[in-house]
């Protein structure tokens, strides 16, 4: 076998493993589930929550008060190319509530955004 060949072979050897591990990810961030946090009993504060899912992350900073969340911040958003996952902040801020639609052509990382801003949420309980 030329050294061509074997390096051709090792390379799809390489893209195939990392799909697989791909694959692992995307089934990860498919079974997310959000439970629906009453933001009425959240206690006053700023609450901050990293979630690492490898093809998306999310760092979030939420501010409470009174009962109602007030500011939603993307600290840091790691995600494939063209995601607007972002709007997801105000749906949630508007409706005050988890239960909101995923951005179109950004499911994945709307639900990522999401349990993020759960968890943060979840410490204010």
């Amino acid at each position: 076998m030329s050294s061509l060949n074997k390096a051709i072979l090792a390379l799809v050897c390489a893209a195939s493993l990392l799909l697989l591990g791909g694959c692992k990810e995307l089934d990860a961030i498919k079974a997310i589930t959000i439970a629906d946090i009453d933001v009425s009993a959240v206690k006053d504060g700023d609450y901050d929550s990293f979630q690492d899912f490898k093809l998306v992350t999310a760092r979030v900073l939420v501010s409470v008060r009174e009962g109602k969340i007030l500011e939603i911040r993307l600290a840091e958003h790691g995600h494939g190319p063209n995601h607007g996952a972002d709007a997801i902040l105000d749906r949630v801020k508007a409706e005050q509530s988890l239960m909101v639609d995923a951005v179109t052509g950004s499911t994945s990382s709307s639900k990522v955004v999401l349990k993020a801003i759960e968890t943060a949420l979840g410490k204010g309980l």
